[in-house]
């Protein structure tokens, strides 16, 4: 059993660490299959936010999945993992010990995220004998390795200003800001919210507008956290004690951002908006004209798509 990926011994987490190497998660990850890719897609394609959970083909899904996961598609394999244990009516398959033979498998490709996941179930206990010290090695490991999720994670964990290791929380701001800074500069959207606090810690004026930038960018790059921080500092969160982020009420920006917090937290992380200083820029630049409708102001910051063929 200890030769078993999920048994992997790893260094203990050192959360006083004083250096590291951002590494981006595509460096590790092994080639896609055009197969695999196709029938990965399709199944992204049936998984859709627009359809009610009960009336999708999980069937379907997980057979797609699945031969997407047997060419060695490793998104397939972690979402396969994940559909396993989901409670998603029509999946053929919710025995734990096969989610989990996934996720071995990517992280023998050498998948970071794939140690970010087998992390998670260790923390929670889906690995026999796991606890938080050996998820937080693994998360570690992942981190090391590139993986942007677990970065934002540590980072989050590690950007106090004191240690208090029974809140699982430490300071060691600099190395934290090293993490969220990488994991943001690969697309991972979420990562901005907290770096964006970081960012803010100053409480000066350009640390204020330097954080109103990084949560705009999270919100581009789909964090629905990000949004909803920017409607309530919008809002006037904190306004009294001088902790608020634009300094003022704006209520029109923050209906607008309350919107594609909704719109993003619809389409869970799969939706990027990257024209939305077209329709939400920030101030000090006016706010155009918007007809109140939520589809018309989500579909004005979407990317353009190129016409169909």
């Amino acid at each position: 059993m200890s030769d078993l990926p999920r048994y992997e011994k790893l260094p203990l987490f050192s959360p006083h660490r004083k250096t590291f190497t951002c590494v981006y998660q595509d460096q590790h990850v092994p080639p896609i299959d055009p197969q695999a890719e196709l029938w990965f897609q399709q199944a992204l394609a049936l998984d859709d936010p627009n359809i009610d959970y009960d009336k999708r083909n999980y069937a379907k899904i997980y057979q797609l999945y699945t031969q997407a996961a047997e060419r060695d598609h490793w998104k397939a394999m972690l979402n396969l993992a994940s559909l396993i244990l989901s409670e998603y009516p029509g999946v053929p398959q919710h025995d734990p010990e096969i989610a989990i033979r996934w996720v071995e498998k990517a992280m023998q490709l050498g998948v970071p995220d794939a140690y970010d996941m087998m992390g998670t179930y260790h923390q929670n206990g889906l690995i026999k004998g796991g606890d938080a010290t050996s998820a937080y090695a693994f998360f570690q490991r992942a981190a090391d390795m590139g993986s942007p999720s677990a970065m934002t994670f540590l980072g989050e964990k590690l950007d106090a200003a004191y240690d208090d290791s029974d809140e699982a929380f430490w300071g060691n701001l600099p190395i934290a800001t090293q993490m969220l800074e990488c994991a943001l500069a690969q697309g991972y959207g979420d990562a901005a919210e907290e770096l964006g606090f970081v960012y803010a810690r100053a409480r000066t004026a350009d640390a204020k507008r330097r954080a109103l930038a990084v949560l705009q960018e999270g919100v581009k790059l789909g964090s629905a956290k990000c949004a909803s921080t920017l409607s309530i500092e919008f809002g006037g969160f904190n306004l009294t004690n001088g902790r608020n982020l634009p300094g003022s009420i704006d209520k029109a920006r923050a209906d607008r951002y309350r919107v594609v917090k909704g719109a993003l937290e619809h389409y869970q992380g799969r939706l990027k908006l990257s024209n939305l200083d077209e329709v939400l820029p920030l101030p000090p630049a006016s706010l155009p004209r918007w007809d109140g409708n939520a589809k018309t102001l989500i579909d004005a910051a979407k990317p353009v798509s190129p016409p169909a063929k």
